[in-house]
């Protein structure tokens, strides 16, 4: 069985790429998708990040990872990962006054994230410049302002996947959603997923 998650900034084209990678190989393949949590929770995700929300979004990432797990699938697809989830806290400590409860919950997080991270088989890092985030900000839902934010957030998954020594391979989705997703089959077919 290979995890394979696919991460990045909103607006990237993760999800579509995903659906498009999901159809070519439950052609000859047995396929599960843990869909992006963030979309169905109860918590704010992009404007009030915090310790109770990620520790839910990381805990049932992990908890939906698992439940898909069940069935035993030759792939299990993950539109975003515990990467994307370990991102938004570590924006969220960035931006907050350091103390023994945040040192005691980091430790917490840090203990779940690094426990769980080494279980994806390859993490696609899938990007977009700035001018294509552009044209796709009012189908993501994104505003105008929010591009500088997508590429601090870009910039910072590039600092922890170096940092943490990732094996994340980037997609570059400039082009058709059909040709970044033959993008990604090719780079599984180089590392013999298939």
């Amino acid at each position: 069985m290979h995890k394979i998650a696919f991460s990045g900034i909103p607006g990237s084209g993760k999800t579509s790429i995903l659906n498009e990678v999901k159809k070519i190989l439950s052609l000859k393949s047995r396929i599960e998708d843990v869909p992006d949590l963030r979309l169905s929770s109860r918590f704010d995700f992009d404007q009030k990040p915090g310790f109770i929300s990620q520790f839910f979004f990381l805990s049932n990432q992990i908890n939906e990872e698992n439940i898909r797990l069940l069935s035993q699938p030759d792939y299990l697809l993950c539109d975003c990962s515990i990467l994307d989830h370990w991102l938004k806290w570590q924006k969220f400590l960035a931006e907050k006054k350091s103390g023994s409860q945040i040192e005691e919950k980091n430790n917490l997080l840090k203990s779940l994230y690094y426990f769980w991270i080494t279980t994806y088989t390859v993490i696609f890092r899938i990007r977009v410049n700035s001018k294509e985030l552009e044209k796709r900000l009012p189908a993501s839902g994104l505003h105008a302002h929010d591009i500088d934010q997508c590429q601090q957030m870009d910039a910072l998954y590039g600092q922890i996947i170096l940092a943490d020594q990732i094996h994340a391979i980037d997609i570059w989705n400039q082009k058709s959603i059909d040709e970044s997703a033959q993008e990604v089959l090719k780079k599984i077919s180089e590392l013999k997923l298939l």
